[in-house]
């Protein structure tokens, strides 16, 4: 179980999974959510004015009860751009920089610089000669290529494709996808860390096609470390291909967060509160589900053509103890019992 403080003494509470999404209506739960983790994720104690939103305890998020600890938990945020770029251009304490940087621990690596700070000895030989023509008392003194000094001062990244190279700059985040999740992979394995990946509104930025490939990456990687959190908070539900096992990973926010039973326990629920027998497969039922995910715990006045949909967010709605829908629709497809199941009342 997590436990996350939005404001003093206010929390959100889940069960913790690899992948979880936060869907629904409430605009301000989410941002609230996004600003705890950032936040959390600084990992510095809080000014004046951040204990008058957290209290003089501070922003607090708990496992089980247990309090945790900022310093045991890398957070990375992708939510634009800028995001992604950022941790695969050579800057400070990116995932890339961090990948570079470990290259400084290969023989290969150090045999060559060795060979450099030979060459520059050499080149000093020949500086202090022609300075001898001048002057008895000036020499000159160069200094050693040090690994960082390579990496900070003579390394430059660009992008090449079938045409040419592009300044690493200019690249949209879908194409450099595949590079941030190697480069993620490869930190995990080399560095054993806890990690929690928030993305934030994803198809802002990132294509259906690229979403699918990142969320399937990053299960992969969660499922071989053990290390990788993956939370989806987005103000729209993804293009994506929702797995059975999503369900329970997928918390509502609505007038309160509410999170989803597992996908059994889910359906059945369904089943015995349906106005008469469900014939939707395992498959069918969880495409459904996330079709109307937005609209549940809201009241939105229905118009035009009545679907399956309505009936099922009716359902939904009436599990969670939310009132009645003011539905206005037309009974295009559905059954005489679904049509009575719209229209009644509690």
């Amino acid at each position: 179980m997590i436990k996350i403080e939005l404001e003093d003494h206010q929390f959100i509470e889940f069960d913790e999974q690899n992948r979880l999404f936060f869907y629904g209506s409430n605009q301000q739960m989410r941002q609230q959510l996004i600003r705890s983790l950032k936040r959390f994720g600084l990992k510095k104690a809080l000014n004046e004015l951040e204990e008058v939103v957290y209290g003089e305890n501070g922003l607090e998020i708990y496992r089980d009860n247990q309090l945790l600890n900022p310093k045991n938990i890398d957070f990375l945020f992708v939510q634009d751009n800028l995001s992604i770029y950022k941790e695969v251009a050579l800057t400070k304490g990116s995932l890339m920089a961090e990948f570079l940087k470990s290259f400084g621990e290969e023989v290969a690596v150090n045999f060559q610089l060795e060979e450099i700070k030979n060459h520059l000895l050499e080149i000093e030989l020949i500086f202090n000669e022609k300075l001898a023509q001048i002057s008895n008392n000036i020499s000159s003194n160069l200094t050693d290529l040090t690994f960082d000094d390579l990496l900070k001062n003579h390394v430059f990244l660009s992008y090449f494709d079938s045409r040419h190279d592009f300044p690493l700059e200019m690249m949209d985040a879908n194409e450099l996808l595949d590079e941030y999740v190697k480069l993620l992979s490869e930190k995990l394995m080399r560095h054993p860390k806890e990690t929690w990946l928030i993305l934030v509104n994803p198809a802002s930025f990132l294509t259906s096609e690229r979403i699918q490939f990142l969320l399937e990456s990053l299960e992969q990687i969660a499922e071989e470390t053990g290390l990788l959190k993956v939370w989806i908070i987005s103000n729209q539900v993804l293009d994506f291909p929702h797995q059975l096992s999503d369900i329970s990973g997928t918390i509502i926010l609505a007038s309160d967060a509410y999170q989803m039973p597992e996908f059994s326990d889910f359906r059945k629920s369904i089943e015995n509160h349906y106005p008469e027998k469900l014939e939707m497969t395992d498959e069918v039922l969880c495409q459904k589900f996330y079709e109307i995910v937005s609209n549940i715990g809201i009241k939105p006045s229905i118009t035009g053509k009545a679907s399956r949909n309505m009936v099922l967010l009716k359902v939904i709605d009436e599990l969670l103890g939310f009132d009645d829908l003011p539905f206005s629709v037309k009974f295009d497809e559905l059954s005489t019992a679904e049509k009575s199941y719209l229209l009644s009342e509690n």
